[in-house]
This record gives structure tokens, sequence and C-alpha cells, in this order.
């Protein structure tokens, strides 16, 4: 794994806030509509839309123009992430053929990925992005507090819609806010957190947003959300310690592999382990790991385009037909194997640099924060999606993440263009000169 340099406290607070974006309307409508509650749907063409699912079908054809310009570099990121999208059309198209779920999760998805490529790109609009970010979680966070005092998840009926039902853990209300499910609250406190931990210019900004989005997940009682959020953590305080180090990055890549290679050495079942702790309620930790080794049972039996949309076990099977709560998992089941390796490609692609292309973004400190930033809210999502299973505004949020880290993988690449060619020009004046 590959982070951006740091920079010091002295240089972020110096550096000059931006003008707004010409593409403001467009930002704060995705961040906006990430707020709505999901459940709240409608049809249109018998089309079934949520608010966010509309504002991104919108957007994406003008998007597809605007990235095509002149100008505009496609990568890697780009190129994974179409294929992804058009696994899950071969896929299901041999399986039931869910072509309307399908088209809702490349909608969110590839759609989000694309809007945040073309339109969250360069300085101004990346600083409205986490300007409008701010504001939402504040308003969320605060929701979910009300939450609490109400007893009542003031969410759903802000929206008339009906009340799902109350989860309690530890005597504590958990708390959906806006979200389907608390688990989905507390991934997204999670992962903007992680953002604001590195796009905050001050101490006081970190902490107080830090706290914010910590808080936030001490909401939702998701143990996942929770314990990413405090690794995210760690992870910046690591990098403040140690940012005159200029391998502290590969070193904290070494000990995570390394820590992982002995689980998959010591414990019979690695992945049912990790499974079983990363959540503060073992019963729920076990229950994960009853569903998994059912569901490798039944993808053994379908491993290359998976089942669809449809139930893949007997009715008699209580483990087949519950909820499997895992993204990977469930990628796996619905659109088979190979569905989740575009998938993890298309977020290391979007942060992983190569010799030629790595970012110098010393011109611009706050860009070089914002790569490191992002790189490590799409850690936290791939973390927390081993026992989360995203869908609706949480999964069309990290297709955003993974766009807006592959537009700043992309101006990264041009200012270090540019600073070559102007390099290049001066050596040649002064090879010219008498």
């Amino acid at each position: 794994m590959q982070f951006d340099r740091h920079f010091s406290p002295d240089a972020q607070a110096a550096i000059p806030v931006a003008p707004n974006s010409p593409n403001s309307f467009a930002i704060w409508a995705v961040v906006i509509g990430l707020a709505v509650h999901s459940n709240m749907t409608f049809f249109l063409a018998g089309a079934k839309f949520t608010i966010a699912r509309l504002v991104i079908a919108l957007l994406v054809f003008p998007a597809a123009v605007e990235l095509l310009q002149r100008g505009r570099h496609r990568g890697a990121p780009d190129i994974i992430t179409c294929a992804f999208c058009a696994w899950l059309l071969i896929a299901v198209s041999q399986t039931d053929q869910s072509w309307s779920s399908t088209a809702a999760l490349i909608t969110e998805f590839g759609g989000g990925y694309l809007v945040a490529r073309s339109y969250i790109f360069g300085h101004p609009a990346l600083e409205t992005f986490v300007r409008a970010l701010k504001l939402i979680c504040i308003v969320l966070i605060a929701l979910a507090s009300l939450e609490q005092l109400s007893q009542t998840h003031l969410g759903f009926v802000l929206f008339g819609l009906p009340i799902p039902g109350y989860e309690y853990r530890y005597g504590w209300l958990r708390a959906f806010s806006t979200f389907p499910h608390p688990i989905l609250f507390g991934t997204f406190c999670a992962a903007a957190g992680a953002i604001f931990l590195y796009s905050e210019r001050t101490s006081l900004g970190r902490v107080c947003y830090g706290s914010l989005c910590f808080f936030g997940c001490l909401l939702a009682m998701s143990s996942a959300p929770l314990i990413a959020f405090l690794i995210a953590i760690f992870v910046r305080l690591y990098d403040g310690l140690l940012h005159g180090i200029r391998c502290r990055w590969q070193v904290l890549s070494a000990a995570m592999f390394a820590l992982l290679l002995v689980v998959f050495l010591v414990a019979n079942r690695p992945v049912s382990w990790i499974v079983a702790n990363l959540t503060l309620d073992p019963s729920t930790g076990y229950f994960r790991v009853a569903t998994w080794d059912t569901a490798f049972y039944y993808i053994g039996l379908s491993p290359y385009v998976g089942y669809g949309f449809d139930s893949y076990a007997p009715a008699d099977d209580f483990f087949g037909n519950v909820s499997v709560d895992s993204t990977w998992l469930v990628m796996i089941i619905r659109f088979g194997i190979p569905s989740i390796i575009p998938l993890l490609l298309a977020n290391v692609a979007s942060f992983w640099p190569s010799r030629q292309i790595y970012a110098r973004t010393s011109h611009d400190p706050y860009v070089g924060q914002l790569c490191t930033a992002f790189t490590l809210s799409l850690v936290v999502l791939m973390f927390v999606g081993l026992t989360v299973h995203y869908w609706n505004n949480v999964w069309l949020f990290w297709g955003l993440c993974i766009g807006i880290r592959a537009s700043l993988r992309e101006q990264c690449s041009n200012a270090r263009r540019l600073t070559f060619n102007g390099a290049s020009g001066l050596h040649d004046v002064m090879s010219s000169a008498p």
C-alpha cells in the first residue's frame, strides 16, 4: 500500500482556500442525494429510483462527455471499473436476468465513479466536495443524536417512511439516521471520518470532525466501522509521528501483511477467524462465520457467474437464506468469483502509483493531503466490506470515493508531466544559450 507524502501543520495552514468550482451545483446535488433516505423510492418510466440514484442518472451522460474532453487522461482505474460493470451484465445474463437490480448497482457504483471522475477534479471541486461532506455529516450525526434522545428513528419519520423496528446493543438504541440500517450509517461515518483526518487544515479541525464521525460510529453501535475508524486514527497518528521517514508506509504495509500472514498460518479457518473477531457482539461474529461457511459451499456449485438475485439455497437451509453480511461475499454469490477481481483492482489502481506517474504535489500540499485522505477512506471501505453488505447510498459513496481518488491520481500525474516538460524546456533554453 502506498500513501502520499505528509505535509507539516504549518504548510497545511498556509494552503489558500480555492475559489468555488464551476461544478458546485452537481457536487452539492450528489452529496445531498447521499443524505436523502434511500428507502424513499419512486418509479420513472418503470424504473425504480432513489434520489441519489436519480441524480447520478441525470449526470452520468454529461459526465461521460466531460471525461472524454481533450486534456483529460483516462487510465487503469477507468478501464477496470468499466470491466467490472461489464462483468455484472455478463454474469446476470447467465443467471436470473435481474436486469433492473443489476442496472441499479451499475448506476450507483459505475455512475458514481464516472460523476466523480468528471466533476470532482481539481482543487476547487475537491474543496467543494469536502465542504459539502462536512455539512452533511453534521446534519446526519445530529439527527442520529436526536434518535437517542427521542428513542425513535426520526430519519424514517421525517421522510414519511414506516419504521422497520428498533435494534439495541448494550442497552443503547442503534441509530439509523437516514440510512436503511445502522451498519450503513456507521460505515459512512467511518469512511467520511478517514477523509476528515487529512482534509482539515488545522489540528483543531481534524480533532473536531474526527471526533464527530467517531461519535457517529458509536451511535450506530456497529463493530466493523468502529474498529476500522480506530485503525484510521492510528494510521493518522502514525503518519504524524513518523512524517519525516520516507519509508513509513512501506513499513506499515509490511507489518499489516505479516499480521495477516500469521493469521492465515495459525488459524484453521483464517477468513472465519477475521470475521468472528471484527464484531463487538460474539454472537453476531459466530453467525457471520456460519453464513460464510454455507456461502462457500454454494459458491463452489456456481463459481463463475453466481446465482444472480434469486435464492441460491433450498428453503429448509436456514443459513443459506439469511442475510449475508459481506459485500465481497454477496458479489461472489450474485455474480461469481470473477466479479470481485475488478472490484478490488479498481480500488487499488486508483491509489497505487507507478514510477512513471508518482505524484509530486509540493506545488499544492492540499492535493497531497487529499490523496492520503481518500486512500485511507478506500482502505476503510474495503476492510468494513468484509462484514458489511453495502447497498444504495453507501454503495454509491464507494464508487464516488474511487472516482475521486482516480481523479487525484490523474491530477498528480498531470502536475508531474508539467513539471517535467517545464524542466525540459528550461534545459533546451540553457543548451541553446551562447
